[in-house]
């Protein structure tokens, strides 16, 4: 009975460990094969960014746009803004035919493509040595966020020192994505003041140890009394997420307006690609007594007029605004604005099984191959 015992807890031990050492070794290889889909999907962005810069550079179709008005430089990424396997397989099983309804419906309803899809599609669609281009195990997404449609807060960093941050370019588009009633009273209601929270990203960055909103005092009086002392950067953001080491920036601020913000880009907003928060923002700190409701009418117009023009100057959308009737209160305005962006984070999830891997690249595609400048692996 003793024998029969050991041999029992011995054998419940080797089966145990050979079933942990089993699911680790499957969970291993589904958390690399996700890394790899989300690697792909990445790689398969980076062309449609490569054909929208050669687009914007055509010698033969760009002078042509121009002419009509048409800013070449955004017209893929906006018209593509995510590819994901399931919109692959749908393409790839259509090939130029019809799409069963109920499968159409199901995509559309869940964005998951049904089991006789992805098996047609894992059967067709050009050979790669021995394999079909979508036949492999699990899905990847991947989504295009263009950075210069958004305020750049590294453009603080040149400001001069006798310049209060109010008469800065950026700090007025800042204080537009921060107004509104809604925004004032939310913060009131935390007894914060934007101008103040606006200077305090500007001290973060600016090379003086003077606070930016010209009253006088240490910029560093803060950190010095947090409970781990530290000092302002005085350079530039090399990450979103750095804001929430700067005084005001934590938790809610932060949650609630740094969607309109960015470190990477040319420092102007590309009015193409702007979205309703940022128009908003333009209106508030841009146009004469520019209210919510105003801010929605204007918000309202530039759809409209977005269906029959595309603006290509900073002064083309500054002469859209006066002739229906919003007065640009900021001389500045047009040098705010450009109509083309270069730099792009793409966010690229892969999920295998129950593992999943997210991959974060910002790219600059300044120029036609583009180089990555921000690679993050979640």
């Amino acid at each position: 009975m003793a024998a029969i015992m050991t041999m029992t807890v011995l054998v419940t031990d080797i089966s145990f460990g050979a079933r942990v050492r089993t699911l680790t070794a499957v969970h291993t290889r589904q958390q690399t094969q996700a890394y790899y889909l989300a690697s792909s999907g990445i790689a398969i962005y980076r062309l449609i960014l490569m054909a929208n810069a050669q687009l914007s550079r055509s010698k033969q179709l760009a002078p042509i746009a121009a002419s009509m008005g048409i800013p070449l430089g955004d017209a893929l990424w906006k018209m593509i803004p995510f590819i994901n396997t399931g919109l692959l397989r749908m393409v790839l099983v259509a090939d130029g035919g019809d799409v069963n309804p109920d499968d159409a419906a199901q995509f559309q309803q869940t964005g998951q493509v049904s089991d006789a899809v992805a098996q047609k599609s894992q059967q067709q669609g050009g050979h790669f040595a021995d394999r079909n281009f979508l036949d492999f195990e699990g899905d990847f997404s991947v989504a295009v966020r263009g950075e210069d449609c958004r305020v750049n807060l590294n453009g603080l960093s040149t400001r001069d020192q006798a310049t209060p941050v109010q008469n800065t370019v950026v700090g007025q588009q800042l204080a537009g994505i921060m107004s509104g009633e809604a925004n004032d009273q939310w913060l009131r209601d935390r007894n914060l003041d934007k101008w103040d929270l606006i200077s305090n990203l500007a001290d973060w960055v600016d090379t003086d140890d003077v606070v930016a909103s010209g009253k006088g005092s240490y910029e560093d009086d803060y950190y010095n009394k947090a409970d781990i002392p530290y000092l302002s950067k005085n350079a530039r953001f090399d990450t979103r997420e750095e804001m929430r080491l700067v005084e005001g920036w934590q938790d809610d601020v932060y949650d609630r307006f740094s969607d309109e913000m960015t470190i990477y880009g040319s420092g102007k907003i590309d009015i193409n690609c702007a979205d309703d928060e940022g128009l908003k923002g333009i209106c508030k700190g841009n146009i004469t007594g520019c209210t919510d409701d105003m801010a929605t009418r204007f918000v309202t117009d530039f759809h409209a007029a977005e269906l029959t023009t595309a603006f290509n100057s900073g002064t083309a959308f500054t002469q859209w605004c006066e002739a229906n009737g919003y007065s640009v209160s900021n001389p500045q305005l047009a040098a705010m604005i450009t109509t083309k962006t270069t730099y792009f984070t793409l966010t690229s999830t892969g999920l295998v099984g129950d593992a999943t891997s997210r991959i974060t690249a910002v790219l600059d595609y300044s120029t036609d191959t583009g180089k990555v400048i921000y690679w993050k692996v979640e």
